[in-house]
């Protein structure tokens, strides 16, 4: 579902970066708590409580906030290709902080694959001649949300309602300057623009509660190579949807990595073929 949201984004070109991110949080708000009203599961309260998970969740918060403004800005300024370097990366970050703080540990297949992936994601930043920083944030805003939710003993849907809960003054107070200088594009658009706007609440929804949920089933190192499923879909769309440069050193990393992948997945079988 993330390979294919630069589509959906696309969509939405002729509403500003800032707008869209405001229409994201505070969709993705009301969605989650009419939904955790329905179920009563919304815990809101006992999290805000609980100082540990308050502090781990107001930094997700913010990571993540972080996260969607940087993806959208560079969906919408035609640099996809460098988001979804940015998503190459990710899964290195997830993988380092996997080894280094919660000390999983990796097969010699599985440092020879990560030292492939790791060796041509440096390679495509040094030949792109400037400092990817798009695709840095995008990296590391998304690696440490993802330990955090991990190491989070909090339901899903529950940890979504009080990330957006927390950015939504931001948001609101954004819309609400919109609405007074009548520049709001969900009441002064088509039904189109305004029914896209509300499905950005469950476009961001979805996708984040199944990595939530899956993200606690297995492990960092393991999340981190299927992550590279997402940022391939960005690339193929990037150069062949909407025909963003896409050159033969790029094409020779890519490659690499998806061969990195190859060796971590067939590691992963052979190893429960042994258990």
């Amino acid at each position: 579902m993330w390979g294919v949201l630069a589509i959906y984004w696309k969509q939405l070109k002729h509403v500003g970066s800032w707008e869209l991110l405001s229409s994201r949080i505070i969709w993705s708000f009301l969605l989650l708590i009419i939904f955790l009203s329905i179920t009563r599961k919304s815990q809101l309260l006992k999290i805000w409580q609980n100082k540990k998970h308050r502090k781990a969740l107001l930094s997700t918060a913010l990571l993540i906030g972080t996260n969607w403004g940087v993806f959208i800005y560079a969906v919408n300024a035609d640099k996809i290709v460098q988001a979804s370097l940015g998503y190459y990366i990710t899964p290195l970050v997830n993988m380092f902080l996997g080894i280094t703080i919660l000390k999983e540990k990796l097969t010699k297949i599985k440092i020879v694959a990560l030292t492939i992936v790791a060796t041509s994601v440096s390679y495509l930043t040094i030949s792109a001649g400037q400092f990817p920083y798009i695709s840095f944030i995008l990296a590391f805003s998304f690696g440490f949300y993802g330990l955090l939710k991990k190491t989070t003993q909090v339901d899903a849907l529950p940890s979504l309602a009080f990330e957006t809960t927390t950015l939504l003054p931001l948001a609101a107070a954004y819309q609400g300057y919109l609405l007074i200088n009548n520049n709001n594009s969900f009441f002064n658009n088509d039904i189109v623009t305004s029914s896209l706007l509300i499905g950005t609440g469950i476009i961001t929804i979805l996708p984040l509660y199944w990595f939530t949920k899956g993200a606690k089933l297995i492990d960092l190192t393991s999340v981190g190579f299927f992550q590279y499923l997402a940022p391939t879909m960005m690339l193929l769309i990037g150069v062949f949807i909407y025909n963003e440069p896409f050159e033969q050193k790029e094409i020779f990393a890519f490659i690499s990595i998806w061969t990195a992948i190859g060796l971590y997945i067939f590691s992963l079988v052979r190893d429960n073929k042994k258990k």
